[in-house]
């Protein structure tokens, strides 16, 4: 796209120096980048400023890269050649840069926000995985990645940055997907991820503190302000009418609107929910009701607080025009990876990697699992460095009362030192909480749960979930959790560590 039909349809406001540069040479822009090492030949170079870098110190090396064309906020000591447009914020205008340039794509598909603390993950992929599986295809970006068409892309961010969403939206479009859902952080309203973009419908699943303090919200207000904001860039709105902000949230809100509740009146209506279990799969059921219509929802996940998010998905999908005949059946096979996800690889023990990582996801996760009732609940997990710091002593406190031992380990440390971290962690335990150990090593740390299992124990892995790295000094270093445990206990397999149990198990088994 010529720079001059750009910003003509761009509708963000801005200036150029030197209007004869863009009249005389009005150069065609293929691509944009932040990333000065990236750049090529017919690629504009936006100047983004970052908590630790300012994109405007490597103007030069993206124009020694080819770059021509520059979005900045002040003027740059560049060749002649150079074009130069000014900004106020250059965060801001990206957005609208980017929603032009790839020519308007969310016009062309059905978009669905979901914020809140937790639960956006689950809430974002259970309405994904349900449309596809009634023939509407869906695509999904957020934590996990982003999904379309069988294909699967990593993200660094839950919500990507603004450049990457619009082109995204590109693609899905043009591969034929009708509708996306995409999880909305704090930190992408925040940082201006998501301006321009007006949802189709926005979900609200709950609120508490989180991701507050060092570079990211410096209050909850500010926190909560954020999350507010999706809700003046809606159509419709789903609010979890149980959580307390939710008339907060609802005051805000200048849309039509529908709400969710296990506990009072709303326009879904959820009942008792019923847990229950049969070989790996723990799950739940509950009642449904809406309008006249009432029927029984099944869940392969289990905990009421995931009753909350399928209620809402329920909403979500019917506001959408979907029967509950079309919703229930795949809704009922639904799973999430990293969430609350059951590996069938102990005869004896239940295996369970979930991303709870903070006070009210692990207390949670715990309390859900204690329902079914195992012998002892092995809670393995760490918090990551350099942030939310506030996190340590409420997941000592959580794991230290509700599970039966704990195994202290690293989580993302980045650049502060693993050690110092668990070291920390486990200075609030008390006498009166949990045994505990501190393994530094994550590997380690997880060879010693599977090795040191008891038959009934259910081991819980919080923390990395669906993630596939670990952040060290600023790197993201390969380490799955899940294949570690797949591979060490297929080891343990061969070489007969589990010969017994599986023979045990098979006897049990037999007997009935």
């Amino acid at each position: 796209m010529y720079l001059q039909e750009l910003l003509k349809n761009c509708r963000y406001p801005y200036t150029i120096p030197d209007t004869d540069a863009v009249c005389n040479k009005n150069p065609d822009i293929t691509a944009f980048t932040y990333d000065s090492r990236k750049a090529a030949p017919g690629f504009a170079f936006v100047c983004l400023s970052g908590a630790r870098m300012d994109g405007h110190d490597f103007a030069r090396s993206a124009y020694d890269g080819g770059c021509r064309v520059f979005f900045s906020e002040h003027a740059l000591d560049l060749p002649k050649d150079a074009v130069t447009v000014l900004f106020d914020d250059t965060r801001a205008a990206l957005p609208y840069l980017s929603d032009t340039l790839f020519e308007h794509p969310q016009r062309e598909l059905t978009v669905i926000g979901v914020t809140g603390t937790k639960g956006k993950t689950t809430i974002a992929n259970l309405i994904g995985s349900t449309l596809n599986a009634a023939g509407y295809p869906c695509g999904v970006i957020g934590t996990i990645g982003i999904t379309y068409g069988g294909n699967w892309y990593p993200t660094v961010n839950s919500t990507p940055e603004s450049y990457i969403l619009h082109e995204t939206f590109r693609k899905m479009a043009d591969s034929g997907v009708k509708y996306v859902v995409m999880e909305v952080s704090s930190q992408s309203v925040f940082r201006h991820r998501i301006d321009g973009i007006q949802y189709d419908i926005a979900i609200f699943s709950n609120l508490s503190e989180d991701h507050i303090g060092g570079n990211e919200h410096p209050t909850f207000e500010h926190y909560k302000d954020c999350k507010k904001r999706l809700f003046s860039q809606c159509n419709f709105a789903v609010f979890n009418a149980d959580d307390p902000y939710s008339a907060e949230f609802i005051a805000a809100c200048k849309s039509p609107y529908v709400t969710c509740s296990l506990q009072k009146d709303a326009d879904f209506r959820g009942g008792a929910v019923e847990s229950y279990s049969g070989g790996s799969i723990m799950g739940i059921r509950f009642p449904v009701a809406n309008g006249t219509e009432e029927h029984t929802v099944s869940l392969r996940i289990p905990g009421a607080f995931n009753a909350e998010n399928a209620l809402e998905v329920i909403a979500v999908l019917r506001q959408l025009g979907l029967s509950f005949e079309e919703i229930l059946p795949p809704l009922s096979l639904a799973t999430v990876p990293g969430r609350f996800e059951i590996l069938d690889v102990l005869p004896d023990c239940t295996v369970i990697i979930d991303y709870a990582h903070n006070e009210v996801s692990l207390k949670n996760l715990l309390t859900t699992v204690r329902a079914y009732q195992p012998k002892r609940m092995v809670c393995l997990y760490g918090s990551v460095g350099g942030r939310t710091t506030h996190r340590r002593k409420e997941l000592a406190e959580v794991s230290g009362d509700l599970a039966d031992f704990c195994i202290i380990t690293t989580d993302n440390p980045d650049f502060e030192p693993p050690e110092q971290i668990i070291d920390e962690i486990a200075s609030y335990y008390t006498e009166d909480s949990a045994p505990h150990i501190s393994i530094v090593d994550r590997k380690e740390a997880i060879l010693y749960a599977l090795h040191h299992a008891e038959p009934g124990d259910a081991l819980l892995f919080c923390g990395k979930g669906h993630e596939t790295y670990q952040l060290v000094n600023g790197i993201h270093v390969p380490f799955s959790e899940k294949e570690i445990i797949l591979e060490e206990t297929a080891k343990m397999r061969r070489t007969e560590q589990l010969d017994a149990r599986f023979a045990v198990k098979q006897t049990e088994t037999e007997g009935r």
